[in-house]
């Protein structure tokens, strides 16, 4: 009987792993705004970089690249939270990026294998004039990170969303990582935090203490409101705001 349970289980699981679909395309209108009806299109596919189809481009001298956050093990929703986002992004009619990492692995991992990647991305993409870099989460402190390496004659604008620059308890336990010294940006980079509110915040209200908060040099800082209209304004929902609130200043 133990044995018919072990084979069984494992069964479900090469079933569920077979259910994964890798997606190679990636365009906006096969994205569901639904949560219930969202099949992880915009996850479920290889590392590295993605361009966006399926909208109208007409600018193409300056391009938006976006980063992920971090899934726990089991989360069914992975990338929902960029559904809006990116159709609203859409609307500044440029080139759009998704970089797809590992997130099980430490920031520095990550960090490094960003960096190596943009410097590539940049080389095979010489018709760019300036990128933005729009990071959620783990994918603002990877974007903070590289925001440190920048070496590139490119400028970079880096918006980073939510994200625990100051390192978490996790962090400093599995990867013996922590930036409570602050992050030293380079020169040749515009760089914003938007902090989301700690209370409201349901990725990081039960920290003791708000792992947003470090010091920035050479970038700054905007606090997010408590709510958006009736909306309590968390974790997921700032990005669709940010976005929203980039559009408004065209």
């Amino acid at each position: 009987m133990c044995i018919k349970r072990h084979l069984w289980i494992l069964a479900f699981l090469f079933v569920v792993g077979c259910d994964q679909q890798q997606y190679s395309d990636f365009n906006l209108t096969k994205f569901h705004y639904i949560k219930k009806d969202y099949n992880e299109y915009i996850i479920q596919r290889e590392n590295g970089f993605h361009g966006l189809t399926g909208y109208q481009v007409a600018d193409s001298t300056y391009g938006i690249v976006v980063l992920h956050g971090y899934y726990p093990w089991g989360w069914t929703t992975k990338g929902f939270e960029w559904a809006e986002p990116l159709h609203e992004l859409s609307k500044f009619k440029v080139p759009i990026w998704l970089y797809r990492y590992d997130w099980n692995q430490c920031p520095d991992q990550i960090a490094e294998e960003y960096i190596e990647a943009m410097n590539s991305f940049v080389e095979e993409n010489s018709f760019l004039d300036s990128i933005w870099v729009m990071g959620h989460s783990y994918g603002g402190m990877i974007a903070a990170l590289g925001s440190e390496q920048w070496n590139h004659s490119i400028p970079l604008t880096v918006h980073s969303i939510a994200a625990a620059l100051a390192g978490t308890d996790r962090f400093r336990s599995q990867c013996k990582f922590s930036k409570e010294t602050g992050y030293f940006i380079d020169d040749n980079v515009r760089f914003t935090q938007w902090r989301t509110v700690h209370e409201q915040d349901g990725a990081f209200k039960k920290m003791e203490t708000d792992p947003q908060i470090t010091t920035l040099y050479n970038g700054y800082f905007i606090d997010l409101p408590s709510f958006w209209g009736d909306i309590r304004l968390g974790h997921n929902l700032s990005i669709k705001w940010v976005c929203k609130s980039l559009l408004n200043t065209l």
